[in-house]
C-alpha cells in the first residue's frame, strides 16, 4: 500500500530513509529547516569496531554492508581505506582483538615495522596497533545531498527552509506536521532531525531524552599526501580527504566523548590540535589549521540509537554516529513503518524502540 511520508530533515539519515521509501514507491517529502546539520560536520568514520554492547556492534556492522549496497545507487564520496587503531592500553587492545575476532569481524594485530609501512609518516609508530581493513570514512560535506539526489530522481521532493514547529494531530493520532506556513499532511511522519529531534517530538508530549555532545572539528590547508588511513591515536583521530585537508577532532577519543560543554575557545582548541598533529606526523612542521568546526552530535541518553514509532502516524529515528550507521537504519525504518520487518530485522531493531524510556 502506497502511503504519503514526511521526513523531517534531510541529513544521512532523513535523506538515506527518504530513498528507501521512495524505492519503495511511497509518496515522500522532505522537509529540511535550512542551516548545517551533523551529517555535514562529522568526522566521517564508518566503523563497528567501536561500540557499546553486542548488539551495537552487530548493528554497525550492518551498517557498513549497508554501504556497500547504497553505493550501488548513490555515488557518495566513501573511501575503505581502514583504520590503524593503538588509542587504547595493551590490555585492552588485546581484548579488543579478541572480542573481534569472536564476531568474525576484519581485525588484524599489527608490530611497528608494519605500522611504518602502512603509515611511513608517523614519527613515532607504536609497538603494536590494531587494523580494521574494511572501514571507511566518507566525505561528509555534501554526503546527504548525494542521497537525496538519488531520492529525488525517484520522486522525492524536497521542501528546503522550512521550520517544523509541531507534529499535527487528531483523534489521538498524528496526521502532519505543523509550520509556520500551513499544515502539511501525511499518513506518516518521520522525525530525523538530529539534535532537533526532541523540540519537535515534544510537541506531542514525547520525551526522546537527547544529551549535549558538542564537539570541534580541525581542518588543515591543503596538504601532500600523508595519510593513508584512518589513524585512531591516543591524541586523536585523524584521516587525510582526497582534497588533501586533513580532519582531526579536537577532543582524544571522539567517539566516546561524553564532555557536556566546549571550554576552549575555537582558537585556542585548533592552535593546540594542530600542534598535537604534527607531533603524531612528520612532514606537517609548516601545517595549519585553516578551519575550525563547531558541531552539535545527536546523542541519547544511553548512547544508543533511538529508533520507533512515539505516536500512531509518527516514528523517530535519532542516533550517533549517523556516518556509520545511516544506510541500514534507512533500510530499516523504510520496513518498519510499512508492516515489513522479518523476525531477523525486528531482532536487530528492538534494542533501541523509544518505549525503553518509558517510567513503568
Amino acid at each position: 500500500m502506497v502511503q504519503s511520508v514526511i521526513v523531517i530533515g534531510a541529513g544521512i539519515i532523513g535523506a538515506a530513509t527518504a530513498l528507501q521509501l521512495a524505492k519503495a514507491g511511497h509518496k515522500v517529502q522532505i522537509v529540511h529547516a535550512g542551516g548545517t546539520d551533523a551529517t555535514s560536520l562529522a568526522f566521517g568514520w564508518i566503523n563497528a569496531s567501536f561500540f557499546l554492547s553486542d548488539d551495537h556492534h552487530n548493528l554497525r556492522a550492518a551498517g557498513i554492508a549497508a554501504w556497500h549496497r547504497a553505493l550501488k545507487d548513490v555515488p557518495a564520496p566513501v573511501d575503505w581505506q581502514g583504520c590503524l587503531c593503538w588509542d587504547m592500553p595493551p590490555d585492552e587492545m588485546a581484548a579488543t582483538f579478541t572480542q573481534l575476532k569472536e564476531f568474525d569481524y576484519p581485525v588484524e594485530m599489527l608490530t611497528k615495522p608494519q605500522i611504518k609501512t602502512l603509515e611511513p609518516a608517523l614519527t613515532d609508530a607504536p609497538e603494536q596497533a590494531l587494523f580494521f581493513p574494511a572501514e571507511g570514512a566518507a566525505s561528509s560535506a555534501d554526503l546527504a545531498r548525494h542521497f537525496l539526489i538519488a531520492a529525488q530522481s525517484l520522486g522525492a521532493k524536497l521542501i528546503s527552509n522550512v521550520y517544523v514547529s509541531g507534529l499535527k494531530t487528531q483523534n489521538d493520532q498524528v496526521i502532519g506536521i505543523e509550520t509556520p506556513h500551513g499544515d502539511m499532511l501525511a499518513d506518516q511522519v518521520i522525525i530525523a532531525a538530529g539534535t532537533g529531534t526532541a523540540t519537535i517530538a515534544c510537541s506531542i508530549g514525547c520525551d526522546i531524552p537527547l544529551v549535549p555532545r558538542p564537539v570541534y572539528i580541525l581542518r588543515t590547508s591543503p596538504q601532500k599526501k600523508t595519510l593513508h588511513h584512518i589513524l585512531a591515536t591516543p591524541s586523536g583521530e585523524i584521516r587525510q580527504e582526497p582534497s588533501g585537508q586533513i580532519l582531526m577532532p579536537v577532543a582524544a577519543s571522539h567517539q566516546g566523548d561524553s564532555a557536556e560543554r566546549l571550554t576552549q575557545t575555537p582558537t585556542e582548541a585548533a592552535d593546540a590540535t594542530i600542534t598535537r598533529l604534527q607531533d603524531i606526523c612528520g612532514g606537517l612542521d609548516d601545517a595549519d589549521w585553516s578551519e575550525v568546526i563547531r558541531a552539535e552530535r545527536p546523542v541519547p541518553r544511553d548512547g544508543f540509537p533511538i529508533i520507533g514509532p512515539i505516536a500512531k502516524g509518527a516514528y523517530v529515528a535519532v542516533l550517533h554516529s549517523g556516518i556509520t550507521l545511516g544506510p541500514i537504519i534507512a533500510e530499516l525504518v523504510s520496513k518498519d513503518i510499512t508492516g515489513r520487518l522479518d523476525n531477523a530485522d525486528a531482532a536487530m531493531l528492538a534494542p533501541y524502540r523509544p518505549d525503553r524510556f518509558l517510567t513503568p
